[in-house]
């Protein structure tokens, strides 16, 4: 387990500068008194906790005819909400117990600047909510990150200190709205990001996509209501609700739904997310299928090393018929590189492309859907 160093020891240059400055004494009280009840904060209900709940392991959200209304897939995987995964996989899975491939290259890439955010995202919960708002481009959603409200901040912060000993001076400062720090975080999420994740991004969009396209067929013949019950083996459809088998407690989607986002990294238990709209709003964010996925990020499979990484991502993505510009979409890549990789696999008789007017449809062939399930699904 990557463990951030003990907090009487651990600081940057940056924090040490900060520990000069700032004497947080009444903050120290104000934390001692919620750490008492940090264990247990995500296990009680929204309305015994009496304020908004933040990510947490579910055990129950009820779903009002709204609710069911409103509740879809993510549109694409987001930069933070693997981040955020990742280093949560990282947190949970100890080098020892024989960890996947990605988190043991992850581990020999871990930045420096990187470490503070293991003391925001322990191995349980509560998590602070703010770090991963669910948006496609990183840039956006560091912004979003950078921009949090120091009520929030104040809200959240003391969620992550789970010790009974004394925070470190720069998770004080955090928790007071100090640009510096909030810099030192935000640097710390682009670099895990640039150092761990960047690397296996097109797998990773593949692999959101392979998810959400092979639960169509259950939603068509299933419904809704089907599909959610299917996201995990933890997670059971009932009388409305979405239950996990803990300790109880009640969530409530207040009418806006709830996005469900298929994560490669994480491959632990769902996670929801309660926000509201402008951070990103409700989400259940869930391990992406098939479970091995994560302990395949990084080998060197044969397809990818005969096609290459994003050509394999084409191919990925292609298993529904896809335009040149969602296509690019999906793959996180530009109009005219899809379209030049579209048509390297279609002369190799991979992918076929049908022109519709002034658009195209790209699909696999026979043989290309062929060597693409040889590959993933006969492991």
């Amino acid at each position: 387990m990557l463990r951030a160093r003990d907090h009487d020891t651990y600081e940057d240059a940056p924090s040490r500068r900060l520990c000069g400055l700032y004497r947080y004494v009444r903050y120290h009280a104000t934390v001692a008194g919620r750490q008492a009840i940090n264990s247990d904060r995500a296990e009680r209900p929204r309305s015994e906790a009496g304020e908004p709940a933040h990510h947490a392991l579910m055990m129950r959200v009820t779903f009002t005819l709204d609710d069911l209304a409103l509740t879809r897939f993510g549109e694409a995987p987001a930069p933070l909400t693997e981040t955020f995964g990742g280093l949560l996989e990282l947190q949970n899975r100890p080098a020892s117990a024989g960890s996947s491939r990605w988190a043991a290259r992850a581990r020999r890439a871990f930045p420096a600047t990187a470490r503070p955010l293991l003391y925001l995202i322990p191995a349980s919960p509560p998590w602070p909510g703010f770090l991963d708002p669910p948006l496609p481009e990183l840039d956006d959603a560091l912004e979003v990150v950078r921009a949090t409200p120091r009520s929030k901040l104040r809200e959240e912060v003391p969620l992550a200190w789970h010790s009974a000993t004394r925070p470190p001076s720069w998770l004080r400062a955090l928790a007071d709205g100090e640009p510096a720090v909030i810099e030192i975080v935000v640097r710390g999420l682009r670099d895990f990001y640039l150092a761990c994740v960047a690397p296996y991004w097109p797998q990773i969009v593949a692999r959101f996509h392979a998810d959400i396209a092979d639960r169509i067929p259950v939603l068509a013949t299933g419904g809704l209501a089907e599909v959610l019950g299917t996201l995990h083996r933890d997670l059971i459809w009932r009388d409305n609700g979405l239950e996990r088998r803990w300790r109880p407690a009640q969530f409530s989607l207040d009418g806006g739904g709830v996005k469900l986002n298929p994560c490669t990294l994480w491959t632990g238990p769902p996670v929801f997310a309660s926000q509201p709209p402008e951070f990103g709003g409700n989400a259940i964010i869930y391990p992406a299928k098939p479970a091995q996925a994560v302990d395949e990020i990084g080998r060197s499979s044969d397809l990818a090393g005969l096609l290459g990484s994003t050509r394999t991502a084409v191919l990925q993505a292609l298993r529904t018929p896809l335009g040149t510009r969602e296509l690019a979409e999906r793959v996180g890549t530009s109009a005219s590189s899809a379209s030049e990789h579209a048509s390297a696999l279609r002369a190799a008789g991979l992918v076929r492309t049908v022109r519709r007017g002034r658009s195209v449809s790209h699909s696999l062939t026979p043989l290309g859907r062929s060597l693409l399930n040889g590959n993933f699904d006969g492991r």
